[in-house]
């Protein structure tokens, strides 16, 4: 027994290990066949991988983006879902009669599940992912992988034109929505301008140029109309000289021409209260296309041309009053010429054409006061335009607003429309983002499980810790010393001397 003092002597058990060399060799030697032996008897299972490399669109996102932008774990889930479903397992299970063995012992529910296990998908790098299937037969695990392989390529193409299509359908759905409340929201458009045609913002420039040009016109037909009536205040007077030349219408005559001088001379003022009302207006106008009713200018024209009006109007009563009394003294003039001896035939050509003038510039004056009731009626309707265009314009800017955001809605919408017909036209040819088989599946040439060097080393190992145990415990049972120190620490005194144990060669040599 080896007994020392020592915690460690590598040579006491190199030694102890030669003694004993037989309780090792053979548990290690019979572990290792019986190791062998399991491993032959085990049954065999191969396994199979192949590649899958994720390609990019062959066309430029810059020109076709594309509307998938999920990574490929998030794409590898859903598929895997599709695929490894009891429906798409037991077509695999069919068409390769995977587990004849099992069909009768077991569910169907419960062969899928056992096959979902032998199934791996794994993503070593971002673009690329490997699928393997675990089997006994290794040519049905080679065709398994390949069939898987190529579900997962046909599946991804068919969820990529499905999502695609779906995206197309949906724009292609809410443009059209679009598109009706944009017809309804430009016909509302349209009817607010026709109802509102003369009063909108865009026509107020060209309202104040044709209020200004028509009270231009206006005060020139004023001016026309006052240089007529005073032409008929003139032929009327020419006519009451003829008259004159009889002695009991001189008088008369005196007295028409007072008038008529009286007339004349009371035009100048006229003229220009008018011309100063028409100038206020004007300013009027102008001041209301740029600023409110309240504003301290609007107010202060409409006071001036309230206190210029009745003037103005008072003096035009007082004119067609002159007038009326004018033309009532022509007819009382007509019926004493008609009453009165015949004129020399000088005076009575003269006299006719004097009528004759007379009668023109009467109809002359009734054509430029119907023009200038016309212009009247122009002038208030581009007034009430001007006023009423600030309310439109308040009205049109929420018609507006509403509108420019339905049409940039719309345009949008037309341009993802385009955008995904595009996509789905590039799916549909196969010109998306797709999954290729890099390296197919092989036949596998050594199984997968168990793995014979496994075996064989846990086997080595253990019929080596049986052989090591063995040994000690043989050499724990033997009480003889092979040490000097042994001895020493068995008998606790000191050896004075050994006598070496030669054997038969050692002899021999000596």
């Amino acid at each position: 027994m080896i007994k020392t003092g020592k915690f460690f002597d590598i040579q006491s058990y190199s030694k102890m290990g030669l003694r004993r060399k037989w309780y090792i060799i053979i548990p290690f030697t019979l572990s290792v066949i019986i190791s062998f032996g399991v491993y032959k008897y085990l049954p065999k299972v191969y396994r199979s991988t192949t590649v899958i490399i994720v390609q990019a669109q062959k066309v430029p996102e810059s020109y076709v983006r594309p509307t998938l932008t999920e990574s490929v774990n998030e794409r590898l889930n859903t598929i895997s879902q599709e695929i490894l479903s009891r429906t798409g397992l037991e077509r695999v299970i069919k068409e390769f009669n995977l587990y004849s063995d099992m069909l009768n012992k077991l569910h169907m529910e419960e062969i899928v599940d056992m096959m979902k296990t032998k199934i791996e998908v794994k993503v070593p790098r971002p673009n690329a992912f490997t699928i393997s299937f675990e089997g006994t037969e290794p040519g049905t695990v080679m065709q398994v992988t390949n069939k898987l392989a190529s579900m997962f390529i046909e599946e991804n193409l068919k969820s990529r034109e499905s999502r695609v299509g779906g995206t197309a359908e949906f724009m292609s759905k809410e443009l059209q929505t679009t598109e009706s409340n944009l017809k309804k929201r430009e016909d509302m458009v349209r009817r607010f301008k026709e109802k509102n045609m003369g009063q909108l913002p865009g026509q107020l420039e060209a309202n104040l140029r044709i209020l200004e040009r028509l009270q231009q016109q206006f005060t020139t037909t004023s001016d026309n109309l006052r240089a007529v009536e005073d032409r008929i205040i003139l032929l009327q007077n020419q006519i009451e000289q003829l008259m004159d030349r009889q002695p009991e219408r001189g008088s008369s005559s005196r007295r028409s021409l007072t008038q008529g001088e009286n007339i004349h001379l009371e035009r100048g003022p006229e003229e220009s209260l008018v011309a100063q009302l028409n100038a206020l207006k004007r300013d009027l106008a102008n001041a209301e296309s740029k600023y409110t009713g309240s504003h301290p200018d609007v107010v202060d024209l409409r006071r001036k041309i309230g206190a210029l009006e009745p003037r103005v109007k008072k003096q035009e009563e007082e004119r067609e009053r002159r007038l009326r009394e004018l033309r009532k003294r022509q007819e009382e003039e007509s019926n004493l010429k008609a009453s009165s001896p015949l004129l020399d035939s000088a005076t009575e050509r003269l006299f006719t054409q004097y009528k004759a003038q007379f009668k023109e510039t009467q109809l002359e004056a009734k054509r430029l006061k119907e023009e200038m009731g016309n212009l009247k009626e122009q002038i208030a309707l581009y007034q009430r335009r001007i006023e009423e265009t600030p309310k439109r314009e308040q009205e049109m800017v929420q018609i507006n607003r509403d509108y420019d955001i339905l049409r940039i809605y719309y345009q949008s919408l037309v341009d993802k429309k385009y955008q995904s017909q595009m996509a789905e036209n590039l799916e549909r040819k196969q010109q998306g983002e797709q999954f290729k088989i890099l390296d197919p599946a092989r036949l596998p040439e050594k199984p997968f499980k168990p793995d014979r060097n496994n075996v064989l080393v846990m086997g080595a190992m253990f019929g080596l810790a049986i052989g090591l145990g063995l040994a000690w415990f043989r050499e724990s049972m033997d009480r003889s010393f092979y040490e000097v120190s042994d001895l020493e620490t068995y008998l606790e005194l000191p050896v004075l001397a050994t006598i070496l144990n030669l054997n038969e060669e050692e002899k021999k040599a000596a």
